[in-house]
């Protein structure tokens, strides 16, 4: 696709938002173009082109990298439901994590595409954390206490994961070799994850959660992404930690997911 016929605009404090003139394919944007914009900005949006099928998603994901497949298939299909086993799936707020961690298989991509987008006003942001950001604003004693740090994450499978696994707080991006953050939220609600450091009382793992929380949602680490019908985002799940903010209506936020390697 020729570039006079997108106009882009970075965003702040990280991302680059990008619009077609007219509605055509996303897939008319050269691979190595998306990959560049989301190495460079940690994520792409892209809006005003034709919307995307299920299989044109798919088509989509594929030429990213290999599409993730779960018990349902490559496609997640991010709605409320009135039986939810796990909290992903009802309107309750999503605690930051990353994807891909409980099944050992860390997707590089994320692909979400915005079918029903909540009406203004009434929560549903996608939340973004660029970790690297976190690690470079930080004490050099927080710094060096993270480094040699790891969680133990533990949730019973109820849904397409769970289990129990451990991770270094910070590692290096596979691609770009820089330092990045890896740190996931407790979760409270159906499903609970819990986390555990051998190292630390109960009193000093919550003081850490409580720490994590304020940097990870501090406006200079954190970009909020507030749905539009027809919206295309591909995030760096390595870069990046997400979650999401509640929302009020359960029939007014559909959001495809897939997830790439």
């Amino acid at each position: 696709m020729e570039d006079r016929a997108l106009t882009k605009r970075e965003l702040r404090p990280f991302g680059i938002e990008v619009t077609a003139s007219a509605p055509v394919q996303v897939e008319s944007i050269r691979t190595q173009q998306l990959k560049d914009w989301i190495a460079a900005h940690r994520f792409a949006l892209l809006r005003g082109f034709a919307p995307l099928s299920p299989d044109s998603l798919m088509s989509l994901a594929g030429t990213l990298g290999q599409p993730l497949e779960w018990e349902f298939g490559a496609i997640n299909e991010l709605v409320a439901k009135t039986d939810a086993k796990n909290y992903i799936y009802t309107t309750a707020a999503v605690p930051f994590h990353w994807d891909g961690a409980f099944v050992g298989k860390i997707p590089h991509y994320i692909l979400f595409s915005c079918e029903v987008a909540p009406t203004s006003n009434s929560g549903g942001e996608t939340v973004f954390c660029d970790g690297s950001r976190v690690l470079r604003g930080a004490r050099p004693e927080q710094l060096r206490s993270w480094k040699a740090t790891s969680v133990t994450y533990s949730c019973e499978r109820v849904v397409h994961y769970g289990g129990k696994f451990t991770s270094p707080m910070v590692v290096r991006h596979p691609a770009s070799g820089e330092e990045i953050l890896r740190f996931a939220e407790p979760v409270r609600d159906l499903n609970p994850v819990e986390l555990e450091i051998p190292s630390l009382s109960t009193q000093q793992l919550n003081v850490l959660i409580a720490e994590m929380a304020a940097l990870l949602r501090d406006p200079q680490n954190c970009a909020e992404h507030a749905w539009r019908a027809g919206d295309v985002l591909i995030a760096d799940n390595h870069a990046l930690l997400h979650g999401r903010k509640a929302f009020v209506d359960a029939t007014r936020r559909h959001i495809r997911r897939v997830n790439i390697l």
